[in-house]
């Protein structure tokens, strides 16, 4: 009820201004409605109007500077709870792993390998969920990501095959210079990766493509790197699509995670000046595509020899 009035209130002044405007514009230009005003009375009228409108705009500004502070503030309780859940997690996860190596009965094992994989599955989710609250601090530093790239791409083929999946290299042979935090960068593609994974049939293929993107007519360097995982599966539905951003959406059935990897790989790329979209059509598979700026190595030496 509270928030009701609230929100009436809020209604009420927003209308009370856009009237004021209104008649304010009518008096500044003599409007034949109150021409028949005396001087001194249209003068008032034309004063109390202004007070007005800067009253009610003044306190338009400070209610969205209290709402802003509220959800920064609402953002790092969230953060720090979430920080403060994460620590014990990881800490049951380690001693039962440690006790799984020392016990040998099965059933125990058993019980015990659960309780590692629940908290592990669990203190990646608030993880993930303390990178979107807040955005990361990333290290960048310059470099041709070509090498570790494909060194991820041969790290990372285990865990695409052995659901039947098609794993495929469509790194290019150039040099992808780009400022990067490549711990950050290799989250992203693990994230973006795991949705084709989920999303992929057996027998289907995932792609990681890497390559520069538009050249510069004036020097002819590249203006971008493009990094992109295309898969073949059934693709996003048009609802998916429209919320694939969201915090916390997922497509996917109840108890398949959070639904935050595509937000966490907007953080991301984000970070390092880059954008990021996904193009899908229903039945016709998905590609996740990621844009990162060229880094001008050149260019900065020269600078640095003048």
């Amino acid at each position: 009820m509270h928030h009701e009035s609230l929100r009436l209130s809020k209604e009420s002044e927003t209308r009370s201004l856009n009237e004021l405007r209104s008649l304010l514009d009518k008096l500044e230009s003599n409007d034949s409605e109150f021409t028949a005003l005396a001087p001194f009375a249209l003068s008032t009228l034309r004063e109390s109007a202004h007070l007005l409108i800067r009253e009610l705009t003044l306190r338009e500004r400070d209610s969205q500077s209290r709402e802003q502070q509220l959800r920064r503030q609402s953002a790092q309780f969230a953060y720090g709870l979430t920080h403060e859940i994460n620590n014990p997690l990881a800490n049951i996860a380690a001693r039962a792993d440690l006790l799984l190596r020392e016990i040998s009965d099965p059933r125990h094992q058993k019980s015990l390998r659960t309780i590692v994989d629940s908290s592990m599955r669990a203190h990646e989710m608030l993880a993930e969920m303390m990178l979107t609250i807040q955005r990361p601090a990333l290290h960048m530093r310059p470099m041709d990501i070509r090498k570790p790239l494909n060194d991820w791409f041969a790290s990372y083929a285990d865990c695409v095959t052995s659901g039947n999946l098609d794993w495929q290299n469509g790194i290019g042979d150039d040099a992808l210079w780009c400022n990067v935090d490549w711990g950050a960068l290799t989250e992203a593609l693990v994230a973006g990766t795991r949705n084709s994974i989920d999303a992929c049939l057996s027998g289907d293929a995932i792609q990681i493509v890497a390559e520069r993107a538009e050249t510069s007519k004036a020097d002819n360097d590249p203006l971008e790197i493009r990094i992109a995982i295309l898969d073949n599966g059934p693709g996003l539905s048009l609802a998916a699509q429209k919320h694939a951003w969201d915090v916390y959406y997922s497509g996917r059935e109840a108890g398949r995670g959070l639904g935050i990897g595509l937000s966490k790989i907007q953080r991301i790329v984000e970070g390092h000046d880059g954008y990021v979209w996904i193009d899908s059509q229903p039945g016709q598979g998905c590609s996740l595509e990621i844009r990162l700026p060229w880094y001008r190595r050149n260019k900065v030496a020269q600078r640095n020899r003048t």
